[in-house]
Parts: structure tokens; sequence; C-alpha cells
């Protein structure tokens, strides 16, 4: 006797298939994304995200073979602005700020990392050797201020739970004149080791790092309006209100 499938049954397979499929992509591209400035709507980044978002663990900028999108913002030197980043996928950590009067080629990631919540990662800390991680009081014993172009450090350290969709700050910019200057946001991951976390590594170049990288173009002169948020360029690539 020959087993058949009723028609109705066939649709159902296929539509759940089809779901299945869609919801896995959908993961997939979560767990790859994690940081943009473009969502949070004060800036757009040097350069476009990469694939779902990965490249932005590439230093300094994030995605540097992609493309530049162009935004260039033009303050006055020692002007206060606001800046607003967006995580759109949860990670205790922390942030930085920074900033190079030419260029990008001055920022140094965090040689090591202290870990918020150091009871919440299995394994221990250091892992093995090659684990870039302490254990200390996270607000004072992590590599915070390493080099000169740090202006705020520790910002927001947070869990998984406490994190927040977005977050906001006021930075005074330096003092100087500069017309390829560049401010420097990075997310410093701390998520447990597991399956898709494996030791911290802070390597510059490595994607598979736990630092996340957003820069702003910038150019400092006396002639810029105080207040003014971008030249005509970079407003035009800010996404539409919804």
């Amino acid at each position: 006797m020959t087993a058949t499938t009723h028609p109705l049954s066939l649709t159902w397979l296929r539509r759940s298939l089809s779901l299945a499929l869609f919801l896995l992509a959908g993961v997939s591209q979560l767990a790859s994304a994690h940081i943009d400035l473009q969502r949070a709507g004060t800036h757009v980044a040097k350069f476009e995200q990469g694939e779902r978002g990965r490249d932005t663990k590439i230093g300094a900028c994030g995605n540097p073979e992609g493309v530049a999108t162009g935004a260039i913002y033009t303050y006055k030197p020692g002007e206060t602005i606001t800046i607003a980043l967006a995580e759109y996928v949860r990670h205790p950590g922390y942030f930085r700020i920074a900033f190079d009067n030419d260029g990008d080629d001055d920022f140094v990631d965090p040689r090591w990392i202290v870990p918020v919540d150091p009871d919440n990662r299995a394994g221990g800390c250091p892992i093995d050797g090659t684990d870039q991680c302490r254990l200390g009081d996270q607000a004072t014993e992590g590599d915070f201020f390493n080099n000169a172009t740090v202006l705020m450090d520790n910002l927001n350290p947070h869990t998984r739970d406490t994190a927040q969709a977005t977050y906001t700050w006021q930075v005074t910019l330096p003092n100087v004149e500069c017309d390829n200057c560049t401010l420097q946001i990075i997310q410093i991951m701390e998520d447990p080791a597991g399956p898709a976390h494996g030791v911290y590594n802070t390597t510059t170049q490595d994607d598979d790092n736990d630092v996340y990288h957003q820069c702003i173009d910038l150019v400092l002169t006396p002639d810029a309006v105080a207040g003014d948020a971008a030249n005509a360029a970079a407003k035009a690539l800010m996404p539409a209100a919804p």
C-alpha cells in the first residue's frame, strides 16, 4: 500500500518551511548586527555598514572596504554636540568616544577587558592564554583612556538585561581647527564565552573581535555656525522620519 499525503498537508508543510527559513534569516542578520549611528538619528557614519553589520568589528572605523557615505559634519572648535547611537542587539559592555585631529590612524582599541558581570562568564577569566580578560573593578581597572585621542571612556557600562536601545551623549569637541578630523565611537562587548562568543579579543583588524566601531567625519572651523547639525550633504543622507 502506497502512502499518500493530503494536499492541504503539503501546503501547510511548505508554508511552515518558508516561515522557518524567513525566521532563521532574520536571526542570522540580528546575530551579526550590533550598533548603528544612522538609525539613532543624529549622525551618519563614515562608512556604510557591512553585510549585517559584521564589518563594524574592523577598526578603526568599521567596514573599511565598504562604501564611504560622504557625510561630513562641520562644527566650531570646542563646540558641544549631541551624539546618539543605537544598539539593536543587546550586549553587555560599555562605550568609548575618541577624537583624531588628522584622519583615523591614532586610535588604539582597549588592550584588555574587565567584565561588568564576571560571575556570568563560563570558564572564568581568563579562559586561556589568548583571553584578553582581566578580573578586577570594572570601573577603575579597564584599559581606559589608553592614549591621547580618548575623550570619554567607560560610558554606560551595562549587562544584557540593562542594555538600552539608544544611548545619547553630550560630547565637547577639542578646541582645535582641522579639516580631516574623525570622531570614533566604539562598543566593547563583554558577552559570556559560549557557542557564539569565545575568549575576549580586542585585536583591531580581526573580524572575530569584541569591539564595534563607528566613525564620524568632521571639519572644525571658526566659520561654522554653532549648533548647526551638519552640512547639507550629511543632512541629505539622514533617513526621513517615519
